[in-house]
């Protein structure tokens, strides 16, 4: 590590790596890497859309409200099956996607977990285009030099759906 890295705060550094696994993750999801996208999961890990127009999205559980994806990591892996295939109407042919994170805040870190939340715009461009937008919370464990996610819960950014986005067909 080059004398410069080492001056740098820690928490600088915990967010620099987050934001480039988080950038990465966005390049697979928005090149239909979905198996990569998977791996980037740790087998215990938890991939979730927040129903929209509720109270405290952040700390809600599924098991006081139906949420749009609430997926452990085997119905994720289900998931991911079942879009690749042609019979997947929805997504066959498959939508362009344009993922877009900013403004990445590490909450809370230690040497073992990193917890952060960030802005996003998903773009899925597919017979016209819909954006999504919310905030993203990732909870991260520390995998040797890299990350592995624990969870990922989604929080979209609007009071009800739009009728063309009732339904979340692809991953956000």
């Amino acid at each position: 590590m080059s004398a410069v890295v080492q001056e740098l705060p820690r928490r600088l550094i915990t967010r620099l790596t987050v934001e480039d696994f988080l950038y990465r993750e966005a390049a697979l999801l928005d090149a239909w890497k979905l198996d990569e996208w998977l791996a980037l999961f740790d087998l215990e890990g938890s991939y979730e859309v927040t129903p929209v127009g509720i109270k405290d999205p952040e700390t809600v559980s599924r098991a006081v409200a139906y949420f749009l994806v609430g997926d452990d990591y085997e119905r994720l892996q289900q998931r991911i099956v079942r879009l690749q295939k042609p019979s997947a109407h929805v997504e066959w042919p498959r939508s362009e996607t344009r993922h877009c994170y900013t403004n990445v805040i590490v909450e809370d870190e230690n040497d073992t977990d990193v917890r952060l939340r960030c802005n996003f715009i998903t773009r899925r461009m597919k017979r016209g285009v819909t954006e999504y937008c919310g905030t993203n919370l990732f909870h991260l464990v520390r995998a040797g030099d890299d990350f592995k996610i624990k969870a990922k819960r989604v929080i979209l950014a609007q009071d009800v759906p739009y009728l063309h986005q009732g339904t979340v067909s692809m991953i956000l």
